[in-house]
């Protein structure tokens, strides 16, 4: 059987946010304040994946409702939230992205079924590939941002019935950075989907100055014509880049 601790680290190391240093080896800390509130250990996962996702988010929900708060007091005290978003985004994203064919295999990332991914799920898998790289990276390109929030609530931040991507706020201005991922090339609807942000944003905070930036692999000429007509939406295209490491083998 598979050990999901064990694979949800190394999955888990190379994309954590700078700011979670050494935090990829604290989650035996994160378990047992888990077990404590919830009496079940939350790397144990049930064979219907969605079942566990949904008790998971309703558990850190309710983190405060509950009579021991062991887990709540962790979280604020150990990590200022850190505990919370790892096991609410983080383990849930992986949980997502890797589902079980049976108990001790899972679904190879090319196929469902022997039948590879259409185009769109293509897309997905690297707009969610994106948005790690963004969050763990947010720190060296918006600099003067940090995630909104105490918890993190910023990833995939819910509002209106919809979900912004990355929400960052300003570290000394009075300003919210909405950001919208598109893998491959973005037009003009994007302009309409970051404007809806922008409004939803302006009614629920309208003491604060609102922007969005749309981040794309290229951006179309409808989308640049789109964004000349509102000084608080920019664009950006993203640059992938191939790294390599050698595999040393034992003996060579």
């Amino acid at each position: 059987m598979i050990n999901i601790q064990e694979s949800f680290t190394r999955w888990f190391i190379p994309k954590k946010p700078k700011s979670y240093v050494n935090w990829d080896n604290r989650l035996d800390e994160i378990k047992e304040a888990y077990i404590a509130s919830f009496g079940k250990n939350v790397f144990e996962i049930d064979d219907n994946i969605e079942v566990s996702i949904n008790e998971i988010k309703t558990n850190i929900e309710n983190r405060f409702n509950i009579p021991n708060k062991t887990f709540a007091e962790f979280n604020k005290r150990m990590g200022n939230g850190i505990p919370q978003a790892i096991l609410n985004y983080w383990l849930i994203k992986y949980l997502h992205d890797y589902p079980y064919i049976n108990e001790n295999e899972f679904i190879d990332n090319e196929k469902i079924g022997d039948k590879y991914y259409n185009i769109e799920k293509n897309l997905f898998s690297l707009e969610r590939d994106l948005e790690d790289s963004l969050i763990s990276q947010y720190e060296e390109l918006f600099h003067d941002f940090y995630i909104f929030g105490d918890n993190n609530e910023g990833i995939q931040y819910q509002i209106g019935g919809k979900r912004i991507d990355l929400l960052l706020e300003h570290k000394t201005q009075n300003q919210l950075l909405a950001i919208e991922l598109k893998a491959g090339i973005a037009k003009y609807e994007a302009f309409g989907q970051i404007s809806m942000y922008l409004g939803l944003l302006k009614k629920e905070f309208p003491q604060k100055n609102i922007k969005g930036v749309i981040i794309a692999g290229k951006i179309d000429d409808s989308l640049k014509y789109a964004v000349t007509t509102n000084e608080n939406i920019k664009i950006m295209e993203y640059k992938m880049e191939l790294s390599i490491n050698e595999i040393v083998l034992n003996g060579n």
